[in-house]
């Protein structure tokens, strides 16, 4: 399985990007700059791509499956706004299905799925990639993390479509072991959950899902 990987320079897309190589899994690391490529490199990326917008209708070629973080824009050099990100995903999403991608793992954010009675949170904005992607024909997973540490990994989570409690935290490294493990995990296909530190080996953390 060849997996594209989007926001590759960020924290945990290069911990993505190095556990795939450890995996066997080919990849290309999708970046915002030249200046990332032989970081990148050494990571195991076997591709490096310097995003541009113009490169999207032929970016999924020969490629099975995606890792989106959404919390990084290709497109963008630096911060911009979250509508302007969520429109990115958007298109990415339906390049990916266009270009027969098979796997599309995103990394979301935790609150993505508020109360529908919170009347603080803003209608439809923050679940519109995770929505567009539900709806598209490819076989998704979208993770929810918690609060994100510098902390090691374990290998220890805890998984749920709902985890309780508001100061859930995961590290960068076990969230960087969620995506790349959700990529075959059968258990994980065309779902949508929330993942912490815990106390659970990741495959078994799957399988309750």
């Amino acid at each position: 399985m060849k997996v594209i990987v989007f926001g590759a320079h960020s924290s945990v897309g290069e911990l993505v990007v190095s556990k795939l190589m450890k995996n066997g899994y080919p990849s290309c690391a999708v970046i915002s700059n030249e200046n990332q490529i032989e970081t990148l490199k050494k990571l195991g990326a076997n591709e490096l791509v310097v995003y541009e917008e113009k490169m999207l209708p032929t970016l999924f070629r020969g490629y099975d499956a995606a890792i989106y973080l959404t919390g990084i824009n290709p497109r963008a050099k630096g911060g911009r706004t979250v509508m302007v990100d969520h429109e990115s995903v958007i298109e990415t999403v339906k390049e990916a299905e266009k270009q027969g991608v098979q796997r599309f793992v995103m990394m979301s954010a935790i609150t993505a799925n508020e109360a529908e009675g919170d009347e603080s949170r803003d209608i439809g904005a923050k679940e519109m990639p995770d929505e567009m992607l539900r709806q598209s024909k490819l076989t998704y997973t979208v993770v929810q993390p918690g609060a994100l540490t510098d902390k090691p990994g374990d290998g220890k989570i805890s998984a749920a479509v709902t985890l309780e409690g508001n100061e859930a935290e995961i590290s960068r490294e076990d969230l960087a072991e969620v995506l790349v493990m959700s990529l075959e995990a059968e258990t994980t296909f065309n779902k949508t959950f929330e993942v912490a530190d815990g106390h659970t080996v990741i495959t078994k953390a799957f399988s309750s899902l």
